[in-house]
């Protein structure tokens, strides 16, 4: 696969869903391609077992993304996150997070692609910092307490593409630029409706 085709390919097919800022994918010197615009913020991206700092596109009312690819021989993944806050808040609320990972790994068990529910983090931390304001370190390990005894919801690896109707695997290759921006588009264009959805709703 070509980076710069990929890259020019999802440019043209994605920027008709952002109206309020502009949508645009470069490749990095890390080799990394990663979402750039016009209406950048920070926030924190919570993977795995760590948080770091990233840029993030202003989408539409208080939405903002986070794209990361990484297009390397084998080593093949795609990250996308939704995050929800204002442009001066750097602890925007990291609602979910959908994936693709493709490492070669003929033992995958998890689903490919796939969706991480993650916006229990923001509540978390918000009794956290209502727990050092008050100086009340008992809350916080009633807090530890209550968390133990239900699962950690934010390792489960929500299926998007299982196919299971047709008798087919929830395990699929990224091998193919054009499978790769019809993904992207289809994913970008589902949560603007459901988040759109849900913003009407509440």
């Amino acid at each position: 696969m070509d980076p710069q085709n990929l890259i020019k390919s999802a440019n043209q097919v994605c920027k008709f869903l952002f109206t309020e800022s502009n949508f645009y994918l470069s490749l990095s010197t890390d080799n990394y391609i990663r979402l750039t615009g016009n209406q950048m913020s920070f926030a924190i991206n919570r993977h795995k077992n760590y948080a770091s700092e990233v840029n993030v596109l202003h989408w539409f009312d208080d939405f903002w993304l986070f794209i990361e690819m990484q297009i390397l021989n084998r080593r093949k993944s795609i990250s996308i996150s939704i995050f929800q806050g204002e442009q001066n808040d750097k602890a925007k609320c990291q609602l979910l997070r959908a994936e693709w990972d493709d490492y070669g790994n003929t033992g995958e068990s998890h689903a490919q692609p796939h969706w991480h529910i993650t916006s229990n983090q923001a509540i978390e931390e918000t009794f956290k910092k209502y727990a050092e304001i008050t100086d009340d370190g008992g809350f916080i390990d009633t807090l530890k307490a209550e968390k133990s005894k239900v699962i950690d919801i934010n390792r489960i690896h929500f299926a998007m593409n299982g196919n299971w109707q047709n008798n087919e695997t929830h395990i699929h290759k990224i091998d193919d630029e054009t499978k790769i921006v019809n993904w992207l588009k289809g994913v970008l264009t589902h949560l603007k409706n459901e988040l759109t959805y849900s913003k009407k709703r509440s």
